[in-house]
């Protein structure tokens, strides 16, 4: 009897050992998923494979320091220009910084934006990128700065990651800046149930054309259900556009940008430099992004073929 109870035992020990072996593989290839993205891509000939490419400019940046010597922003800019460009700001997401984006910002610097990212790594308030806004404005009418009449202050933008989609937002909405803003791009933006208090976002505030863009692997912080709703509750009175990425992940921004790079650089052209090309990725019923297998529950309000409220 006891060698039996032994034997079952035993039994017992390797089926548990199996099964926890079987969680732990399920769990990590969750995680695999949930933090690699699916290898991009571009169809040949279409507007996103254009604006995923490297525009004319080289680039120069940029660090500002205080006082004290610690890192406040990072600045790209356009080599030998002269002439005022259009600015976005950036949100960081949480426990990001410039150097994540590094490869994205001179990308879209490339294309004639003037890029400001702040060295902080919780941005959801929206307050550090409504501040460097104000510093970019202020160094623009300074004559002793590099950046003196480098900005087109009638032409401003803001984007941002995971906690810094929901700042972006809430510069808009909540700061006094947030006036001179032109579009809102929220990019992984969280569901609601996952963002701080000061840090909650309120779509139907929002004044301007507002862009959504996720990614289909990343199910739990910014399903595609909670995307929808921030577009549902938007301001019905504005244009927005919300576009999943097939098998981008949460942290697909990153780097060079990803499966994000191209259209998020057409929507940048289509608002901040009226470029007819890049607009018709998005605006009316032939928009090529509603043809684009890649991208899934894309969506359009207000986007005529003029894209027009």
């Amino acid at each position: 009897m006891l060698q039996l109870k032994k034997i079952a035992g035993n039994k017992w020990t390797r089926g548990t050992i199996g099964f926890l072996l079987l969680l732990i593989i399920a769990f990590a290839v969750l995680l695999y998923v949930l933090a690699n993205s699916a290898q991009v891509s571009y169809a040949e000939g279409t507007i996103e494979a254009k604006y995923a490419t490297a525009g004319e400019y080289q680039v120069d940046t940029l660090e500002i320091k205080d006082d004290q010597g610690a890192l406040l922003y990072k600045i790209y800019y356009q080599q030998n220009s002269q002439q005022a460009h259009p600015l976005i700001a950036w949100g960081n997401g949480t426990g990001a910084l410039p150097d994540n984006y590094d490869k994205l910002f001179r990308h879209l610097a490339s294309w004639g934006f003037a890029i400001i990212d702040s060295y902080s790594t919780t941005t959801g308030t929206g307050k550090e990128i409504a501040n460097s806004i104000g510093y970019m404005l202020a160094r623009n009418g300074d004559s002793a700065s590099p950046l003196y009449k480098r900005i087109d202050p009638d032409q401003i933008a803001v984007a941002g990651h995971s906690q810094g989609s929901t700042g972006v937002i809430n510069a808009h909405t909540n700061h006094e800046v947030g006036v001179a803003i032109r579009t809102v791009v929220s990019i992984a933006l969280p569901d609601l149930k996952w963002c701080d208090p000061e840090d909650i976002y309120n779509t139907s505030a929002l004044k301007v054309p507002f862009f959504i863009m996720g990614g289909t692997r990343d199910f739990i912080v910014s399903p595609t259900s909670s995307n929808k709703l921030a577009l549902e509750n938007a301001n019905p009175n504005i244009p927005v556009m919300m576009a999943m990425a097939k098998g981008a992940a949460h942290t697909a921004i990153e780097g060079d940008g990803g499966k994000h790079r191209g259209y998020l650089t057409a929507w940048m052209r289509y608002q901040l430099m009226d470029d007819r090309e890049a607009m018709a990725a998005f605006a009316g019923d032939e928009a090529e992004i509603l043809r684009n297998k890649d991208w899934k529950s894309v969506q359009s309000i207000g986007l005529d073929r003029e894209g027009r409220p």
